[in-house]
């Protein structure tokens, strides 16, 4: 095959393959247990992502395989967002000791493959390449800085423990919750959620089409009825919770994708309602725990908000990032500062 290219140390690398999911969710699993001990994502998420519209596997994913045709290595670059192009490179711990070729070429095809953003980007604009870490992997983290990223932000995932029944929800006069129906709110939820957005560091707007166009394609297939919640005050959606059956392969575990409320109706305990419903509601569902993602440093407080809630930080994780090119910055930076 044309596309193979052969490193110093004799490995190969090449384009990704569907098939290769499997081997690439070994290593993502002997890197979660080496530095958090236990395994994360899953078969059905890898391939879930290589079959995104937006990925090009013959230009966005490579695989690395030694002499002897094991693969050791890998690398996503997803130019989703082209104005922070993200990055994420992997390699199996038992070669990290000793590696000094396949790392290196990850991530310089990481970052040549990230350049390619900058023509599809208005040359006024900034444009960022990002990395996400585990907070403790100083084996990344020291290789991403060879690169020029360097540590910007982290985030938490916090967790709550079922480990006895959750008080009943307190809901603020004239406020209601409800579950969200599948044909009716589409539109509803999505503007809601859109305005939340709004306000969360490093989010990039663009226009309402593509916002829903993106909408519509990734939660039509993670809808999960029971599990999407809404706040009305007088019949007018000011608010959403919207959550997933499952966490990380774990049926007994929800998570929690996404909290949000209208910012003329924050201050008044809506998104604290949402989020104690919702976990109620997970809990009456024979939930053992609950997950989130949470920006550390939120904009809106929400990690004080999900502490009240009974949650903790179980794990950080840490964004490095670099620029590729200076410019205006899109990019939220303060809470309101696109009202």
């Amino acid at each position: 095959m044309s596309n193979i290219v052969t490193l110093a140390d004799g490995s190969t690398a090449r384009p990704a393959r569907l098939d290769d999911a499997p081997a690439m969710l070994a290593i993502y699993h002997a890197v979660s247990q080496k530095l958090i001990g236990e395994p994360e994502e899953t078969l059905e998420e890898i391939v879930d992502t290589m079959q995104e519209p937006f990925v090009d596997l013959d230009r966005d994913v490579r695989v690395v395989h030694t002499p002897q045709g094991e693969l050791i290595g890998f690398g996503w670059v997803y130019l989703r967002l082209l104005r922070d192009v993200e990055i994420d490179l992997y390699m199996h711990p038992d070669f990290w000791a000793t590696d000094t070729v396949v790392m290196p070429y990850l991530t310089a095809w990481a970052e040549t493959r990230a350049r390619d953003a900058l023509a599809l980007v208005p040359e006024h604009e900034r444009v960022t390449v990002t990395a996400w870490c585990y907070h403790n992997d100083d084996w990344y983290q020291a290789h991403l800085r060879q690169l020029g990223l360097e540590v910007v932000r982290s985030s938490y995932l916090m967790w709550i423990d079922f480990n006895e029944l959750l008080p009943a929800p307190v809901l603020p006069a004239g406020l209601t919750i409800r579950e969200f129906r599948r044909d009716e709110d589409w539109h509803y939820v999505f503007d809601v959620r859109r305005e939340a957005w709004l306000d969360m560091w490093g989010f990039v707007p663009r226009t309402y089409e593509e916002d829903y166009t993106d909408w519509r394609h990734y939660w039509e297939k993670n809808f999960h009825e029971g599990y999407w919640f809404v706040a009305e005050q007088d019949g007018v959606a000011v608010g959403v919770c919207l959550g997933e059956p499952t966490y990380n392969g774990a049926d007994d575990v929800a998570y929690i994708a996404s909290v949000g409320v209208r910012r003329a109706n924050r201050r008044q305990g809506i998104a604290f309602s949402l989020l104690t419903s919702a976990l109620a509601q997970f809990q009456a569902r024979g939930k053992r725990a609950a997950s989130l993602y949470v920006d550390a440093s939120s904009l809106t407080g929400a990690v004080a908000l999900y502490e009240r809630a009974g949650m903790h930080v179980k794990r950080r994780f840490d964004r490095m990032q670099k620029e590729l090119r200076a410019g205006v910055d899109q990019r939220v930076q303060v809470a309101g500062a696109l009202e």
